[in-house]
């Protein structure tokens, strides 16, 4: 197996330590210290953790708070991962193979692509745009599906541009997947911010279409969305037998999840509230700071208003690619914005509103000034 290289790291590791970091794509993250502290649990906890190697699937504790976050799952339909790449590593494996076609919105975070790829899947894109507001439409997808398509991958909300499907449009995915025989993978890395108020989550797209189809796959984490980047704990959602099949692919893998990671994230959900209510007092105002800037600047920036996540992905008007804007804000500004060619889209930029108000506020009026 021959990988891409993922376009994106460089730039990420390079700026990771700027003042104002808006290229990642998950909320700031906390330290231990301040993490516990939110959750009101002491650290002292961390020494009753056993060093054993845990079980394989994940541990009782945690699958259980994992299945509190939907509705027609069960404990066997659930394998935590190291990170959401190892689920997908595992699952892509698992049902795919040389020569299936893989349907996949574009733009789209390049695991999802370039992991199928290097299988020797053939490649279909799903080609999403402002003018459709970068939701995928059933229509184009039935235009691409034949029967050589083994596999549709839905990311929802979606990065970079924060677009949220409605139930009605997963259901519809979901039954254009059974139709066909193939199957659908829902990835959900922002479940747990709608960006609305209250700490309710969007419904998965597991929940909304196993009632009717078993083919049915979604992936989540407590990374991005609980500022535990740091944490690499994900998980995946599938069939069973599909399951034990990644299951003991993992044995090959990671093997086991790290017992302090296990803990730690079963502790992010068991406060899920607290700390997704901590994470969105700050990022709605964060959005309502950047929707009155990208107001004020619409004769140099398309805006679509993110609905879901932490990202957007704004599209320069004056200039014919992004990386130069880039580089200048981070130069002249100490800012630091994910330049479109990430994602193969050379006017646009990922913009990440997931810090400290008081921090997004202050990059928005250095970017005022530029």
């Amino acid at each position: 197996m021959k990988i891409q290289k993922l376009h994106m790291e460089d730039w990420l590791a390079d700026n990771q330590s700027v003042e104002y970091n808006l290229a990642e794509s998950g909320f700031q993250d906390f330290s231990l210290g301040e993490f516990l502290g939110l959750c009101n649990e002491n650290i002292a906890g961390l020494g009753g953790i056993d060093m054993m190697n845990p079980d394989t699937r994940g541990s009782l504790g945690l699958r259980r708070e994992i299945l509190k976050c939907y509705t027609n799952a069960a404990l066997e339909n659930i394998l935590v991962t190291v990170g959401v790449t190892e689920a997908l590593f595992a699952f892509f494996n698992v049902i795919l193979g040389p020569g299936d076609e893989v349907i996949v919105e574009y733009p789209e975070f390049q695991t999802l692509y370039e992991l199928p790829r290097a299988i020797g899947c053939d490649i279909k894109f799903l080609e999403l745009s402002d003018e459709n507001g970068f939701v995928p439409r059933a229509r184009n997808i039935r235009s691409l599906i034949t029967p050589k398509t083994k596999l549709i991958i839905i990311n929802n909300p979606h990065n970079p541009s924060g677009s949220v499907l409605t139930d009605e449009q997963i259901r519809e995915i979901g039954e254009i997947a059974k139709e066909n025989n193939a199957y659908v993978l829902f990835d959900e890395h922002y479940k747990f911010l709608p960006l609305e108020e209250g700490t309710g989550q969007l419904t998965s797209g597991f929940d909304i279409c196993t009632p009717f189809y078993n083919n049915v796959a979604a992936v989540g984490s407590v990374t991005k969305c609980f500022g535990l980047n740091g944490l690499r704990v994900g998980w995946l959602l599938a069939d069973p037998g599909v399951i034990e099949e990644c299951r003991e692919f993992k044995h090959y893998l990671t093997h086991v999840t790290p017992p302090v990671c296990d803990y730690l994230a079963e502790t992010a959900l068991r406060h899920k509230d607290i700390v997704i209510g901590y994470v969105k007092r700050n990022i709605l105002k964060n959005v309502e700071l950047l929707n009155d800037f990208m107001e004020r600047h619409r004769d140099r920036f398309e805006y679509l208003p993110p609905r879901g996540g932490l990202v957007c992905f704004p599209k320069i008007k004056d200039r014919p690619e992004s990386t130069s804007f880039c580089k200048e804000l981070l130069k002249t500004r100490g800012i630091s914005l994910l330049p479109g060619e990430s994602f193969g889209m050379d006017r646009y930029f990922r913009l990440n509103f997931g810090i400290m108000s008081e921090t997004f506020a202050a990059a928005l009026r250095l970017m005022e000034d530029r």
